[in-house]
């Protein structure tokens, strides 16, 4: 199913705010970016791709430097996967799990404050 809901300002450019903002205004369970496939959302148990480009692998790493700090970004690099909490600036939380699979970075966002 796609789902159509999101808006992006630029076309073909993501926003990790703008994603997880939408995670949010439709309570969505969880967020994935995976890269060759658009983004997609749990939502209510459903899973639903959004009307979006496929993302690369530089969309995503780029993605996930919005939410990750240095130390983060070091441990990913080492260990090849990791997992925290991020709180967004209107104080949902997420907890986010990031790995390195076959050279390309896979996110999979859990959203805590629904």
């Amino acid at each position: 199913m796609v789902f159509t809901a999101w808006n992006s300002e630029m076309a073909g450019m993501y926003s990790i705010m703008d994603l997880l903002a939408l995670v949010e205004r439709e309570r969505a369970q969880e967020l994935w970016l995976q890269v060759g496939k658009p983004p997609l959302m749990v939502l209510r148990g459903q899973t639903r791709t959004l009307d979006a480009i496929p993302l690369t692998n530089e969309n995503t790493t780029e993605l996930f430097r919005s939410l990750a700090t240095a130390d983060q970004l070091r441990e990913l690099q080492q260990c090849g996967d990791i997992q925290f909490i991020y709180v967004s600036q209107s104080s949902a939380r997420f907890g986010v799990n990031a790995a390195i699979q076959h050279e390309e970075l896979f996110l999979k966002i859990k959203n805590f404050s629904r």
